[in-house]
């Protein structure tokens, strides 16, 4: 019975080690998001690196980064997002000859006001998604509609 046991464990050993012992890492690729820096009287885009999964479409990607809004560092450095924290994206594709089309939740508009903020969110997402390659324009949807969207 001890041999077994012994056994045993040299096998479960063998595994861990044949798996090692470190989280297995998604792949990964560099992108970039696009967040604003704010004055009275203007939005400048500030470009950021982002590490992004290579598991999904790249134009998912950005725009999922791009909703969790600026890192702690980011933040302290003066950037930050105009998109509200209730925003979701629920879809988006990017067709052959170069449209990113992007559908929001409702929650893109909530409680947004003045044309500045407006004009900044569009801004952000436009952007980001005009940033990968072969995207060449950008279609803005919330809840499928893009007639009477983020109105200020």
């Amino acid at each position: 019975m001890r041999k077994l046991v012994a056994t045993g464990c040299v096998v479960m050993l063998v595994a861990v080690v044949a798996t090692g012992c470190r989280a297995v890492s998604t792949p990964q690729v560099d992108a970039k998001v696009f967040l604003v820096k704010t004055s009275s009287q203007e939005i400048e885009l500030v470009a950021v690196p982002r590490r992004v999964s290579a598991e999904i479409p790249l134009a998912e990607a950005v725009l999922r980064e791009l909703l969790k809004g600026p890192t702690a560092a980011e933040r302290r450095q003066g950037l930050a997002s105009l998109i509200p924290n209730g925003a979701a994206l629920r879809s988006v594709s990017v067709t052959e000859a170069g449209v990113a089309r992007a559908d929001f939740s409702e929650g893109l508009q909530q409680g947004i006001g003045g044309s500045m903020r407006v004009l900044g969110i569009r801004q952000q997402i436009e952007a980001t998604l005009m940033a990968i390659s072969g995207v060449t324009s950008v279609i803005l949807s919330i809840d499928g509609q893009t007639e009477g969207i983020l109105q200020p």
